[in-house]
């Protein structure tokens, strides 16, 4: 298996016998770079390429220590290969390339199963394989995943197996021996048991544990195997993956089992796969996506958005389209709720929060805030009790707005969310002291466990993803909530009189500092940034409370 990094500059000798001119790009010094992510087999090669995205590599480096080239072709470079064994991430650089062709196989099925996704998406998936097609690579992972779930069947088959080799058959034994008289009574001394000639479950097992002996072979796995069933070795195990589909055949049907039936479905369907490709009939399988960022933004919305919303809040008119968006809570009350905006990245870029991505998320706001805007001119209301704007004072309610960027964890752990707070908050206005402009826009950045979003991603476990979602959406709350409250300081104000009069009356002076939740009748809300508030507050008339948002 050779294994390449997404964009990194390989010299172009490594990368040209292997892949297509179409998937990487010349560069400067007969070098070039890969700008696709996934899994490409090519028969003629007998091994397969895997492209792992570019959030693998810091600084030139895998793991913070090895080169790309490294980690290129380990059959080649023992060295580097027992430096990872001993650090017990062997395993996980081969098997983190299944996940993410498993990744881009998610992609493509739930792409096509909406109607609603932009055909832009699909079309950055290249592949040769049906819905129903699947590669070596499906069925090796396979083949390990019913080995790990069924370790508890292996060692019930063997036990019972054993118990039942030791068992006496006496008809047998009465009918085949004779007997010795000891006291007037027969006694067989050499008894018959109920020994079966060949236990087929048993062979079966066998065969799958030198498939998988094999497997650790090839591709550097460390899979345990079941140590009750002693694998074949030497010639044997040549001759099992040449003659696989002729051995099982034999044994076809010898089992009862539903488990065993299925264990032999993928082991035939292992080993004639290996057939087809040894006779040159099998055509390329090729899994690539050319921008793994619309996958990774399809990860994240699987555990951030909210589905089925109206399709203009994502799709906007001017072509652009946001990567996030849910309903939550708003920042001020506990009874409003305002949409949620995020954008992600896969990889930690200095572009992810440079000046023309910030510009770009300060747009996709605007674009909702006046979608919204232009339903509650035409409806006079808004649904679910959203609310982004107080018609009595003008004031806008604060739309939030977030990065997510992924990292990996130096763990390499796949269960731990690593959903962390990543830099200062930005904030863009066109007047200050203004809070509840519609300009005024605030943005906050976060990082997450790449191995928890694939993780969660491929598992596709709902309950998980609910988990998620309802802890991420509290913490963004949170932090922008802390944020306000170092910033301003806020009050409740019921003024003295007819509260439309006061508005009118104070209007220049309030205008964006002043905002009317829903529900409040006969009070307001006042946002100064922190300083001089007394000066501001004696310029008002009316009952004034200090007012905390949480």
């Amino acid at each position: 298996m050779k294994i390449i990094i997404e964009e990194y500059a390989y010299d172009l000798s490594l990368i040209s016998p292997i892949l297509s001119e179409r998937y990487y790009v010349p560069l400067q010094n007969q070098r070039c770079k890969v700008n696709y992510i996934g899994y490409y087999f090519e028969p003629d090669m007998n091994e397969p390429v895997m492209i792992l995205p570019k959030v693998f590599i810091e600084n030139n480096q895998v793991f913070g220590k090895y080169s790309p080239e490294d980690i290129f072709d380990l059959s080649h470079n023992p060295d580097i290969r027992e430096s990872l064994r001993k650090e017990k991430k062997l395993d996980f650089l081969f098997s983190i390339t299944t996940w993410h062709y498993l990744a881009i196989r998610q992609f493509q099925k739930r792409q096509q199963a909406n109607t609603i996704t932009e055909s832009s998406d699909l079309a950055n998936v290249i592949s040769t394989l049906g819905e129903k097609d699947v590669t070596e690579l499906d069925l090796i992972q396979s083949i390990i995943r019913f080995n790990r779930e069924n370790q508890a069947l292996f060692t019930f088959i063997k036990k019972t197996n054993s118990a039942q080799n030791q068992q006496v058959s006496w008809h047998k034994t009465i009918a085949k021996k004779m007997p010795t008289l000891q006291n007037g009574s027969p006694v067989y001394v050499d008894t018959l048991t109920k020994q079966k000639t060949i236990n087929y479950d048993e062979e079966l097992l066998v065969i799958l544990s030198s498939v998988l002996s094999y497997f650790n072979k090839k591709y550097y796995f460390q899979i345990a195997t079941n140590q009750l069933f002693t694998p074949y070795k030497g010639r044997d195990l040549e001759n099992l993956m040449k003659c696989g589909m002729v051995i099982l055949k034999q044994i076809k049907y010898k089992y009862f089992s539903d488990k065993l039936l299925k264990l032999w479905d993928l082991l035939y369907a292992y080993f004639l796969l290996q057939d087809k490709i040894k006779s040159k009939k099998h055509h390329k399988e090729i899994v690539l996506v050319r921008d793994f960022n619309i996958v990774f933004e399809d990860m994240i919305d699987t555990l951030l958005s909210e589905p089925n919303l109206p399709s203009h809040l994502k799709n906007h008119k001017d072509g652009k389209e946001i990567d996030h968006i849910y309903p939550y809570q708003d920042l001020l009350t506990s009874q409003d709720q305002i949409y949620h905006i995020g954008d992600s990245k896969y990889y930690k870029d200095t572009t992810t929060t440079g000046q023309n991505a910030i510009a770009k998320q300060y747009t996709y706001a605007k674009n909702v805030i006046q979608y919204n805007i232009d339903v509650l001119n035409e409806k006079g209301a808004l649904e679910n009790n959203i609310r982004y704007r107080d018609e009595l004072t003008e004031g806008y309610n604060i739309t939030p707005n977030f990065f997510i960027s992924a990292v990996l964890n130096d763990s390499l752990d796949f269960q731990k969310e690593g959903l962390k707070y990543k830099s200062d908050f930005k904030q863009n206005n066109h007047f200050k002291d203004r809070l509840f402009d519609r300009d005024t826009l605030i943005l906050q950045t976060y990082n997450i466990n790449f191995l928890f979003v694939l993780n969660a991603y491929i598992a596709n476990n709902q309950s998980q993803r609910d988990k998620f979602k309802g802890s991420a959406r509290s913490l963004f709350r949170k932090k922008i909530v802390e944020f306000l409250d170092k910033k301003y300081n806020f009050y409740t104000i019921k003024p003295e009189g007819n509260l439309e009069d006061f508005v009118v009356k104070n209007f220049r002076f309030l205008s964006g500092k002043m905002y009317r939740p829903s529900g409040w009748e006969d009070r307001l809300l006042l946002a100064f940034e922190k300083g001089n508030d007394n000066e501001k507050l004696e310029i008002v008339r009316g009952e004034i409370s200090k007012y905390q948002i949480s």
